[in-house]
């Protein structure tokens, strides 16, 4: 099978003495022409040049191209055989190098699927009463897949008590706004790694309720 180096605009005719003309390897995409025209070659192709005795090779690009060719008067078919141009390398080369997935997701049936959380810990007994105008951390920082905090606010009390929620004590003036009683709890779910603190906006003592998950 001739091999060719086409250099940087170079054009190259060759005698065809068959009439098939098969590309079987190349490091990128060229032109065939003759009297039928103008084509593309590139790995695969195979050119039916029936009626034709001859083509030119033409790179019209400014690098080298090196490519593969043979003629035959019988029909190659390229079956069971992934036939991929060297110009393809890297896309390929991707292809094969492993895809890196978070520690929070998985593949399942080709189809990407988070990773449900596996450890619950209620709102400490300590933390569940928060007098009036007052501050506390309900749950520490905790660096874990999927953490999410769950507060809610179920005082017994026919006043709807308002709480603040923020990631710190100096945020609270501004943070998360909930205000319920036991018929009526407000809740607030939210995903977070940081310290969560709660602070009492009311004139009266509130019940707090709750917990956080996480993937370990």
């Amino acid at each position: 099978m001739p091999k060719v180096t086409l250099q940087a605009k170079q054009e190259l005719s060759r005698p065809m003495g068959a009439r098939w003309l098969s590309i079987v390897n190349s490091t990128a995409a060229f032109k065939i022409e003759g009297e039928f025209g103008s084509l593309v070659g590139e790995v695969g192709r195979v050119l039916d040049l029936d009626g034709f005795k001859q083509v030119t090779f033409k790179n019209d690009t400014d690098e080298a191209i090196d490519f593969e060719y043979e003629i035959s008067n019988i029909k190659v078919y390229a079956v069971g055989k992934g036939v991929v141009s060297v110009s393809n390398a890297i896309e390929v080369s991707r292809i094969r190098e492993s895809i890196k997935v978070d520690a929070n997701a998985t593949v399942e049936n080709g189809k990407m699927a988070m990773l449900p959380s596996n450890h619950f810990e209620a709102l400490a007994v300590s933390k569940t009463h928060l007098p009036a105008g007052k501050t506390i951390a309900v749950f520490p920082a905790r660096l874990a897949e999927n953490r999410r905090a769950i507060i809610q606010v179920i005082t017994d009390s026919a006043n709807f008590t308002p709480v603040r929620i923020a990631n710190s004590e100096d945020n609270t003036a501004t943070g998360v706004y909930l205000s319920g009683n036991k018929n009526a709890p407000a809740s607030f779910e939210f995903e977070t790694q940081t310290a969560v603190f709660v602070k009492n906006d009311s004139d009266e003592d509130i019940t707090l309720a709750g917990g956080e998950q996480w993937r370990a």
